[in-house]
Protein backbone atom coordinates (compact mmCIF):
# COMPACT_ATOMS: atom_id res chain seq x y z
CA UNK A 1 0.00 0.00 0.00
CA UNK A 2 0.98 3.50 -1.26
CA UNK A 3 2.02 6.00 2.25
CA UNK A 4 0.41 8.31 1.05
CA UNK A 5 1.43 10.60 3.86
CA UNK A 6 5.26 10.62 2.20
CA UNK A 7 3.84 11.17 -1.04
CA UNK A 8 5.89 13.85 -2.91
CA UNK A 9 2.45 15.36 -4.17
CA UNK A 10 1.67 15.63 -0.21
CA UNK A 11 4.98 17.01 0.59
CA UNK A 12 4.49 19.74 -1.71
CA UNK A 13 0.90 20.46 -0.66
CA UNK A 14 2.15 20.69 2.53
CA UNK A 15 5.25 22.90 1.80
CA UNK A 16 2.96 25.30 -0.20
CA UNK A 17 0.93 27.64 2.53
CA UNK A 18 -0.70 29.39 0.31
CA UNK A 19 -2.75 26.47 -0.56
CA UNK A 20 -3.84 25.98 2.76
CA UNK A 21 -4.70 29.54 2.89
CA UNK A 22 -6.88 29.17 -0.30
CA UNK A 23 -8.73 26.76 1.33
CA UNK A 24 -9.81 28.63 4.92
CA UNK A 25 -10.75 31.26 2.53
CA UNK A 26 -12.80 29.38 0.27
CA UNK A 27 -15.13 27.46 2.90
CA UNK A 28 -15.28 31.13 5.08
CA UNK A 29 -16.34 33.22 1.84
CA UNK A 30 -18.78 30.65 0.86
CA UNK A 31 -20.60 30.90 4.46
CA UNK A 32 -20.36 34.95 3.10
CA UNK A 33 -21.53 34.68 0.32
CA UNK A 34 -24.54 32.30 0.78
CA UNK A 35 -25.56 35.14 3.92
CA UNK A 36 -25.46 37.55 1.73
CA UNK A 37 -27.26 35.90 -1.53
CA UNK A 38 -30.44 34.86 0.78
CA UNK A 39 -30.39 38.03 2.92
CA UNK A 40 -30.26 39.90 -0.18
CA UNK A 41 -33.14 37.85 -1.44
CA UNK A 42 -34.72 38.67 1.46
CA UNK A 43 -34.43 42.32 1.67
CA UNK A 44 -36.02 42.16 -1.83
CA UNK A 45 -38.60 40.95 -0.90
CA UNK A 46 -38.20 37.73 -2.75
CA UNK A 47 -38.81 35.86 0.58
CA UNK A 48 -42.10 36.63 3.07
CA UNK A 49 -41.10 38.86 6.06
CA UNK A 50 -42.11 35.52 8.32
CA UNK A 51 -40.41 32.76 6.21
CA UNK A 52 -37.36 35.06 6.49
CA UNK A 53 -36.76 34.06 9.92
CA UNK A 54 -35.61 30.35 8.46
CA UNK A 55 -32.40 32.69 7.55
CA UNK A 56 -31.28 32.73 10.47
CA UNK A 57 -30.03 29.26 10.68
CA UNK A 58 -27.56 30.04 7.90
CA UNK A 59 -26.24 33.33 9.51
CA UNK A 60 -25.54 31.35 12.54
CA UNK A 61 -23.87 28.31 11.60
CA UNK A 62 -22.75 29.00 7.97
CA UNK A 63 -21.85 32.72 8.27
CA UNK A 64 -20.70 32.86 11.71
CA UNK A 65 -19.55 29.80 13.00
CA UNK A 66 -17.92 28.13 10.01
CA UNK A 67 -16.82 31.45 8.59
CA UNK A 68 -15.50 32.10 12.23
CA UNK A 69 -13.68 28.71 12.43
CA UNK A 70 -12.25 28.81 8.89
CA UNK A 71 -10.68 32.12 10.19
CA UNK A 72 -8.51 30.42 12.55
CA UNK A 73 -7.55 28.38 10.42
CA UNK A 74 -6.03 31.20 8.19
CA UNK A 75 -4.51 32.53 11.30
CA UNK A 76 -2.64 29.35 11.97
CA UNK A 77 -1.18 29.21 8.23
CA UNK A 78 -0.12 33.39 8.97
CA UNK A 79 -2.76 34.30 6.49
CA UNK A 80 -3.21 37.86 7.98
CA UNK A 81 -5.91 39.32 5.60
CA UNK A 82 -8.02 36.19 5.51
CA UNK A 83 -8.06 35.74 8.91
CA UNK A 84 -9.16 39.28 9.77
CA UNK A 85 -11.75 39.58 7.46
CA UNK A 86 -12.98 36.27 7.98
CA UNK A 87 -13.25 36.29 11.55
CA UNK A 88 -14.82 39.50 11.41
CA UNK A 89 -17.18 38.82 9.41
CA UNK A 90 -17.92 35.30 11.12
CA UNK A 91 -19.08 37.58 14.50
CA UNK A 92 -20.68 39.88 12.66
CA UNK A 93 -23.31 37.26 11.10
CA UNK A 94 -23.09 35.69 14.99
CA UNK A 95 -24.15 39.31 16.49
CA UNK A 96 -26.13 39.74 13.61
CA UNK A 97 -27.99 36.42 14.20
CA UNK A 98 -28.35 37.17 17.93
CA UNK A 99 -29.94 40.91 17.44
CA UNK A 100 -32.54 39.90 15.38
CA UNK A 101 -33.32 36.75 17.90
CA UNK A 102 -32.45 38.14 21.19
CA UNK A 103 -31.77 42.49 21.03
CA UNK A 104 -34.14 43.68 18.50
CA UNK A 105 -37.25 41.91 20.53
CA UNK A 106 -35.35 42.65 23.90
CA UNK A 107 -35.72 46.46 22.99
CA UNK A 108 -39.06 46.28 21.61
CA UNK A 109 -40.21 45.15 24.97
CA UNK A 110 -38.16 47.50 27.14
CA UNK A 111 -39.36 50.46 25.26
CA UNK A 112 -43.40 49.17 25.60
CA UNK A 113 -42.88 47.99 28.83
CA UNK A 114 -40.91 51.18 29.92
CA UNK A 115 -43.50 53.96 32.82
CA UNK A 116 -42.43 56.76 30.12
CA UNK A 117 -45.27 54.15 27.54
CA UNK A 118 -47.85 54.43 30.39
CA UNK A 119 -51.36 55.32 29.77
CA UNK A 120 -50.75 55.91 25.64
CA UNK A 121 -51.72 54.08 23.08
CA UNK A 122 -50.52 50.69 21.79
CA UNK A 123 -49.46 52.60 18.46
CA UNK A 124 -47.37 55.33 20.00
CA UNK A 125 -45.16 52.82 22.25
CA UNK A 126 -45.20 50.59 19.38
CA UNK A 127 -43.80 53.08 16.82
CA UNK A 128 -41.35 54.33 19.33
CA UNK A 129 -39.59 50.82 19.56
CA UNK A 130 -39.41 50.19 16.35
CA UNK A 131 -37.68 53.64 15.11
CA UNK A 132 -35.66 53.30 18.57
CA UNK A 133 -34.20 49.51 16.50
CA UNK A 134 -33.79 51.39 13.44
CA UNK A 135 -31.71 54.27 15.08
CA UNK A 136 -29.53 51.17 16.56
CA UNK A 137 -29.18 49.00 13.89
CA UNK A 138 -27.74 52.32 11.48
CA UNK A 139 -24.96 53.03 14.00
CA UNK A 140 -24.06 49.43 14.56
CA UNK A 141 -23.57 49.84 10.85
CA UNK A 142 -21.45 52.49 10.77
CA UNK A 143 -19.14 51.01 13.29
CA UNK A 144 -19.07 48.05 10.95
CA UNK A 145 -18.34 50.58 7.89
CA UNK A 146 -15.48 51.68 9.16
CA UNK A 147 -14.22 48.12 9.44
CA UNK A 148 -15.09 47.13 5.85
CA UNK A 149 -13.15 50.29 4.40
CA UNK A 150 -10.16 49.36 6.04
CA UNK A 151 -10.29 46.31 4.76
CA UNK A 152 -11.04 47.18 1.34
CA UNK A 153 -8.00 49.58 1.32
CA UNK A 154 -5.95 46.46 2.23
CA UNK A 155 -8.16 44.13 -0.91
CA UNK A 156 -6.65 46.45 -3.56
CA UNK A 157 -3.75 44.58 -3.08
CA UNK A 158 -4.94 41.02 -3.68
CA UNK A 159 -7.05 40.87 -6.59
CA UNK A 160 -10.07 42.55 -8.62
CA UNK A 161 -12.97 40.19 -7.61
CA UNK A 162 -11.88 40.80 -3.99
CA UNK A 163 -11.75 44.46 -4.13
CA UNK A 164 -14.58 44.59 -6.16
CA UNK A 165 -16.71 42.41 -3.68
CA UNK A 166 -15.77 44.81 -0.93
CA UNK A 167 -16.53 47.73 -2.55
CA UNK A 168 -20.16 46.08 -3.23
CA UNK A 169 -20.16 45.72 0.65
CA UNK A 170 -19.56 48.84 1.15
CA UNK A 171 -21.99 50.32 -0.74
CA UNK A 172 -24.66 47.59 0.89
CA UNK A 173 -23.31 48.75 4.02
CA UNK A 174 -23.85 52.61 3.11
CA UNK A 175 -27.41 51.84 1.54
CA UNK A 176 -28.64 50.40 5.01
CA UNK A 177 -26.97 52.98 7.15
CA UNK A 178 -29.31 55.98 5.51
CA UNK A 179 -32.53 53.17 5.33
CA UNK A 180 -32.54 52.60 8.74
CA UNK A 181 -31.23 56.41 9.88
CA UNK A 182 -34.01 57.48 8.05
CA UNK A 183 -36.71 55.55 8.50
CA UNK A 184 -40.10 56.93 9.18
CA UNK A 185 -41.40 57.75 12.71
CA UNK A 186 -43.00 54.15 12.90
CA UNK A 187 -39.71 52.98 12.64
CA UNK A 188 -39.90 51.79 8.84
CA UNK A 189 -36.63 52.15 6.87
CA UNK A 190 -36.33 53.65 3.49
CA UNK A 191 -37.65 51.56 1.09
CA UNK A 192 -35.45 52.48 -1.49
CA UNK A 193 -32.53 52.10 0.14
CA UNK A 194 -32.77 49.21 1.53
CA UNK A 195 -34.53 47.37 -1.77
CA UNK A 196 -31.33 49.24 -3.26
CA UNK A 197 -28.99 47.42 -0.11
CA UNK A 198 -30.71 44.33 -1.30
CA UNK A 199 -29.93 44.22 -4.85
CA UNK A 200 -26.40 45.40 -4.30
CA UNK A 201 -26.00 42.35 -1.86
CA UNK A 202 -27.58 39.63 -4.11
CA UNK A 203 -24.53 40.99 -6.43
CA UNK A 204 -22.04 40.68 -3.96
CA UNK A 205 -22.94 37.10 -2.74
CA UNK A 206 -22.89 35.67 -6.53
CA UNK A 207 -19.39 37.92 -6.79
CA UNK A 208 -18.20 36.21 -3.63
CA UNK A 209 -19.23 32.33 -4.94
CA UNK A 210 -17.35 32.99 -8.02
CA UNK A 211 -14.42 33.71 -5.41
CA UNK A 212 -14.84 30.68 -3.89
CA UNK A 213 -15.46 28.72 -6.72
CA UNK A 214 -12.44 29.82 -8.76
CA UNK A 215 -9.73 29.36 -5.54
CA UNK A 216 -11.77 25.78 -5.21
CA UNK A 217 -11.59 24.81 -9.07
CA UNK A 218 -8.00 26.43 -9.62
CA UNK A 219 -6.67 24.43 -6.23
CA UNK A 220 -8.41 21.14 -7.41
CA UNK A 221 -6.83 21.76 -11.02
CA UNK A 222 -3.58 22.80 -9.61
CA UNK A 223 -3.74 26.16 -12.16
CA UNK A 224 -5.11 29.00 -12.81
CA UNK A 225 -8.42 28.33 -14.74
CA UNK A 226 -10.64 30.81 -13.59
CA UNK A 227 -8.72 34.24 -13.05
CA UNK A 228 -8.93 36.56 -10.03
CA UNK A 229 -7.12 38.97 -12.23
CA UNK A 230 -4.23 39.57 -9.36
CA UNK A 231 -3.63 43.63 -8.09
CA UNK A 232 -0.37 42.42 -6.95
CA UNK A 233 2.67 40.08 -7.70
CA UNK A 234 2.08 36.58 -7.15
CA UNK A 235 4.08 36.32 -3.88
CA UNK A 236 2.96 40.04 -2.39
CA UNK A 237 -1.05 38.13 -3.20
CA UNK A 238 -0.43 34.71 -1.43
CA UNK A 239 1.33 36.91 1.61
CA UNK A 240 -1.64 38.67 1.67
CA UNK A 241 -4.08 35.87 1.64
Amino acid sequence: MTDLSTSPANHAVAADPGAHNNRALAVGAAGFAWCSLALGLSTVGAISAAGSSIILAGTLFYGGIVQLVAGFFALATGAGFAAAFLCSYGAFWLGYTMIEVYLAPKIVTSVLSSPASAGLSKAAPAAQAGHTVASALGVFLIAWLVVTLLYSVVSTRTNVLTATAFALLDLTIILLIVAYLGASPEGVAQSGALHAAGYVEIVLGLVAFYIVLAELFNDVAQRDVLPLFPLATRKAHANAL
